[in-house]
């Protein structure tokens, strides 16, 4: 807590610079909001400034310290010149971190989302009212039910439904649940049959993942043919290659190559495997 309270203090010795930047960062209005971030946005830049200016001083001391230590000006150099790029490196990173925040967020939403506007469909057909069925969908829907928790909560304490609405697509970061809520929207304020539109809407997120499964399919052997390239034959044939060669040659092989190998084919899947979870389709299963 003592060491919260400490960085806010120092992020307030920036404030007036954050203060001055505010008019060219204010598309980072809605994703701080959609984070639900208590912060106001001349507060998040001066936490990033302050953020990128500590990364600069820590990197641009260690080397210096380094560089006079050994007597070396080209580390010396580097500490002169690279403390500016870590501080907008580490000032852009933490500027920005609300939007990657919301992304995130936004997958998880959408994850659960076909599921729980199925389920307020059931609800709405069988004659319950909208309030009793974002009630019922308000549990067992992971974060798509915290999004709708949140809108019953807003409606239990004053709110109409159609402002409660209103402010949570607005404060939502995935694009499905505002395009769903935005029917549901529509249709209370022009009296129309909310049935129709929520269900065009759910079949219209489904058929996006399924073709989101069959992309996905498509992309999936190419890369493994390259997985088995790179990870199988290449390193197979070219150690063998390099045992008939050095054979000829009269040499041998050092055992640093073997670990070499080893190491680059560990960093090569690691790569893979992230590439793969990164393209993987947010698709419950």
């Amino acid at each position: 807590m003592h060491e919260k309270d400490a960085k806010l203090k120092a992020s307030k010795m920036f404030l007036k610079a954050g203060v001055a930047l505010k008019p060219f960062f204010t598309q980072l209005k809605i994703p701080l909001l959609q984070v639900k971030s208590t912060r106001t946005l001349e507060e998040h830049i001066a936490e990033a400034l302050h953020s990128g200016a500590m990364m600069g001083a820590m990197v641009a001391i260690w080397l210096l310290a380094v560089g006079f230590s050994a007597q070396n000006t080209q580390v010396i150099y580097v500490g002169l010149l690279g403390a500016p790029a870590v501080f907008a490196f580490s000032f852009y990173s933490s500027l920005y971190l609300p939007k990657v925040k919301g992304m995130k967020r936004a997958k998880e939403i959408e994850r659960e989302l076909p599921y729980a506007l199925r389920h307020l469909l059931i609800e709405v057909k069988s004659g319950i009212p909208l309030y009793n069925g974002l009630v019922a969908i308000s549990e067992k829907y992971g974060a798509a039910s915290e999004e709708i928790r949140d809108m019953v909560e807003e409606i239990n304490a004053g709110k109409s439904e159609i402002e409660a609405i209103e402010e949570s697509i607005f404060k939502n970061p995935s694009y499905n649940f505002r395009r769903a809520f935005w029917q549901i929207l529509n249709s209370l304020k022009t009296g129309t049959d909310i049935e129709s539109s929520l269900e065009s809407t759910v079949d219209d997120i489904i058929k996006q993942q399924l073709i989101s499964i069959k992309k996905y399919g498509q992309e999936l052997n190419p890369m493994t043919l390259m997985y088995m390239m790179v990870a199988i034959i290449l390193p197979s044939l070219g150690i063998t290659f390099l045992i008939v060669l050095s054979m000829f040659a009269g040499g041998g092989i050092s055992s640093n190559l073997f670990i070499y190998i080893i190491v680059g084919l560990i960093l090569f899947q690691a790569f893979f495997v992230n590439v793969i979870r990164e393209k993987r389709p947010n698709v419950k299963v």
